[in-house]
């Protein structure tokens, strides 16, 4: 840029800064992030293989807590306004704008229950990525081996869910993530599941 402005002989502004808006969520998330990596150890007690490393070492799971602590935290708060909402009913004559606010807290708790349901489909999709996400041919293999273990209907239909929604979410590649979704549905209709 000086040499630009230097032959034109114009003054050129500096770059327009970024503006990013932080919220009370993010500041809380990451205090409590870098709490876990300050407080958070691996420790090995008895021998250790030779061909471990600091570098292969890590500790996982980390967002998929972060992200239940936040639902725990918001189901608390939605609770509590839905208590206030219903005392407010008896005082105020507005009751159907109350109600409509009383039942969409309700949903949003209803939404972070099932997202409590899924957190161990979660995890245990987000393990199988991590270990086989390099090679989609074993990794796909690998969702059959766990789709064949799976005998519970129910358990099969929340996995395909919990796949579905990961495939949305934007950090998982969607098409991969559809067919895994595909694959655990189609366990849970030979279950029985009928939707």
């Amino acid at each position: 840029m000086k040499k630009f402005s230097n032959i034109t002989g114009t003054k050129v502004s500096q770059e327009p800064k970024i503006e990013t808006k932080i919220n009370e969520e993010d500041i809380f998330k990451g205090k409590v992030n870098s709490l876990l990596d300050d407080f958070l150890t691996i420790r090995t007690y008895g021998p250790i293989q030779r061909y471990f490393n600091a570098s292969t070492i890590k500790i996982s799971g980390k967002e998929l807590f972060l992200e239940a602590l936040m639902d725990l935290l918001k189901d608390k708060d939605l609770t509590q306004e839905t208590k206030i909402l219903e005392s407010l009913k008896s005082s105020l004559k507005d009751w159907e704008a109350i109600d409509t606010k009383i039942e969409e807290a309700n949903k949003k708790i209803e939404e972070i229950k099932s997202k409590d349901k899924m957190t161990p489909h979660r995890n245990k999709l987000n393990t199988l990525f991590d270990s086989y996400g390099t090679d989609e041919e074993m990794l796909m293999n690998m969702v059959e081996e766990s789709c064949k273990k799976i005998n519970d209907m129910d358990k099969a239909y929340l996995r395909s869910l919990t796949a579905e929604y990961m495939s949305n979410e934007g950090k998982y590649p969607k098409q991969v993530f559809q067919q895994i979704s595909e694959k655990f549905r189609n366990r849970a209709q030979q279950l029985g599941y009928n939707g």
